[in-house]
């Protein structure tokens, strides 16, 4: 079974897939870990935009151990989520070379039971079980991101340039003024958690 949640930045992707893996025994996967950490290859060693080798990035090793990030043995968990690199995640996001080399990264972690959290998993795994889409507003997305509205507005510019699959399938809620226990409980409720149990 494959769960995947969708949707912009500070609507709660991450952390509610992270808890859903733990409630229900899944491999938990972010995408926004390899496009950041990708980001933060090109930043690092200046490298433009526009003169990417792609081969070197299929050398890249990059892997999460509980929250930290790792790429080539190096920690680099502080240095991902800063707005110059969300910025630069978001607009490489939209690179088709880059995206096969996530996407390849992902299919090879998944397992018969995953969940896969990240800003166009709706698209790239239109085959899921389930798929949600979160929101929130605004204000709620600059309180958790900790970001001005000039930060966000940023990041969605370009996060809003990749495909959003929406549809029948497409499940949307809202994460306004609700904890992760309570998108969690919304979500599990949906899905059947009978349908998860631990073997």
């Amino acid at each position: 079974m494959l769960i995947t949640l969708d949707g912009l930045s500070g609507t709660g992707k991450s952390s509610v897939a992270l808890e859903l893996a733990s409630r229900l025994n899944l491999t938990s996967i972010s995408s926004g870990d390899y496009f950041r950490s990708i980001a933060y290859f090109i930043r690092k060693n200046n490298i433009d935009e526009d003169q990417i080798d792609y081969s070197k990035l299929n050398d890249l090793k990059i892997k999460r151990v509980g929250s930290k990030v790792y790429l080539n043995d190096e920690d680099i968990t502080s240095f991902l989520k800063t707005p110059d690199n969300n910025v630069l995640s978001a607009k490489i996001a939209n690179i088709k070379e880059i995206q096969d080399i996530v996407d390849k990264i992902e299919r090879d972690m998944m397992t018969e039971r995953t969940i896969i959290d990240g800003r166009d998993v709706n698209v790239r795994f239109s085959n899921a079980d389930y798929s949600f889409y979160l929101t929130a507003s605004e204000d709620e997305r600059m309180k958790r991101m900790h970001s001005t509205k000039e930060e966000v507005a940023s990041r969605d510019k370009w996060d809003l340039l990749g495909n959003i699959r929406k549809g029948n399938k497409l499940i949307e809620i809202n994460t306004d003024n609700k904890t992760i226990e309570e998108i969690v409980e919304e979500i599990i409720n949906i899905i059947g958690e009978n349908k998860w149990e631990c073997i």
